[in-house]
């Protein structure tokens, strides 16, 4: 596991854009010395996951982390392949467990009610003890506590992979202390496996494998996307955006709402939203781009894999070193990292409005933030995930460590914003809290304010 550590601390330094953005040089040696200093004695391949974890949050850079997504069967079998998924999906609301959907537990947990411990130990327990393994990029606390509920866009929540390691179930159910309007009592709920939970969360539709929605409120269109991690080929998610925004079109719909709450990022689908949205080529501006090399070191390139080899080696792509070391950027890191969108299609010219909130990272991140500042739409909920001040992204190595056979995702193109920014995220132009009250009551005053808005 030293030899891993070794790798991974040799990489960061040598080629993460953003390691220093949030943590100074010193305080990155300090943390690789005391990841070092953890494996001294005997660990468990757990143990050292969770090590992994815990170091990479350092740098609170909400894409540098041992995706569990990204590791091998046998790895992800042996950490988090236990049959021990919670029947029902949570949020964190005023960091309390709130239940939105029963998803099989056998005892009618009505959304609304609080989970207040899991076998004998309190939420509050289980959430502090998460929080210094969960993902955020700078100072943005309140996506890391929104990325530990369980909604429906992950394939593996960053809760069920913490909540194996850190407090592993002992049989095939576990005791659930559930408060509701009639006081607390304590049910036994089956657990599932991982595939059973996932159907539950997303029951499979002819429309969408990902759970995308198009349906109509009144005069007003409804665009749900808990996922851009479409990464399915077979699946036309293109066409699902354009046969949507074709029938808002047709039917000359007042508004459309595009519901992203629940999305953390992944392909930049929003370009393909804002194509429909304006009838001259928009210049996203706002971000440049940076790498800390232009070509890997040799001593690296057996540990490095990607999709693109072009990442080994920017060539004339990457101008300069300047005086702190940096590259700026020329090329795109992917085919949707791009400066310009082009109009396409039939443009929507109703009102629009984006349901955003702190699990909103990284393309869900970027693409509030050009909607907002384009005004092509109003933006509703509470403040996004991401960093104003800049995130890391764009092309990706995952650092595959020998030893132990665990992979850690290592970001290489950092954006840079045009001028001074607030250390958060963007914040909604209307500010509506989510509420336990509200989801008690069936009640979703964020989509409800959306509808009047663009009906308006």
């Amino acid at each position: 596991m030293r030899k891993d550590i070794g790798i991974l601390c040799d990489a960061y330094a040598t080629l993460h854009p953003g390691l220093y953005r949030s943590m100074s040089p010193a305080g990155f040696r300090q943390e690789c010395r005391r990841l070092d200093r953890f494996v001294g004695t005997p660990r468990s391949l757990g143990d050292f996951y969770l090590a992994l974890a815990a170091f990479t949050a350092t740098i609170r850079c909400g894409h540098s982390f041992p995706n569990p997504a990204n590791q091998t069967p046998a790895v992800a079998a042996t950490l988090f392949g236990r049959p021990d998924r919670l029947p029902f999906a949570f949020t964190w609301l005023d960091r309390h467990m709130i239940v939105t959907a029963d998803l099989g537990s056998g005892h009618n947990l009505t959304p609304g009610s609080e989970i207040v411990a899991i076998g004998r130990v309190a939420v509050r327990v289980i959430l502090a003890k998460m929080l210094p393994y969960a993902r955020t990029d700078g100072g943005n606390e309140a996506r890391k506590v929104a990325d530990l509920g369980i909604a429906g866009g992950a394939n593996w929540p960053a809760f069920d992979v913490l909540r194996s390691l850190l407090f592993p179930s002992s049989g095939q159910s576990a005791r659930i202390a559930v408060r509701t309007a009639g006081g607390v009592a304590t049910v036994a709920c089956l657990l599932m496996t991982a595939s059973a939970r996932d159907a539950a969360l997303r029951p499979p539709s002819k429309a969408s494998p990902y759970g995308w929605t198009f349906h109509l409120r009144g005069n007003v269109g409804v665009l749900t996307m808990p996922t851009w991690a479409v990464f399915r080929d077979e699946w036309d998610w293109r066409g699902f955006i354009d046969a949507s925004l074709d029938t808002a079109v047709d039917r000359k719909l007042s508004g459309l709402v595009i519901d992203i709450r629940d999305n953390g990022g992944g392909l930049d689908c929003g370009a393909a939203i804002i194509a429909r949205l304006i009838d001259t080529p928009l210049a996203t501006d706002g971000y440049s781009r940076h790498v800390r090399y232009r070509k890997i070191p040799d001593r690296l390139s057996p540990y490095l894999k990607t999709w693109d080899r072009g990442f080994r080696d920017w060539g004339a792509s990457a101008v300069g070193p300047d005086a702190a070391g940096f590259y700026a950027l020329t090329r795109p890191g992917d085919a949707s990292d791009t400066d310009i969108i082009r109009p396409a299609g039939r443009r929507f010219a109703g009102k629009v409005a984006v349901l955003v909130g702190p699990k909103n990272a990284s393309a869900t991140f970027g693409f509030s933030g050009v909607m907002q500042r384009h005004r092509l739409g109003t933006l509703i909920g509470e403040p996004t995930g991401g960093n104003r001040r800049g995130i890391n992204g764009g092309a990706f190595f995952f650092v595959n460590l020998p030893a132990s056979g665990i992979e850690v995702d290592l970001p290489l193109i950092a954006y840079w914003p045009d001028a001074p920014q607030p250390d958060a995220g963007v914040a909604p132009d209307y500010r509506v809290p989510a509420r336990a009250v509200d989801v008690q009551a069936g009640q979703d005053r964020q989509l409800a304010r959306a509808i009047l808005i663009v009906s308006a």
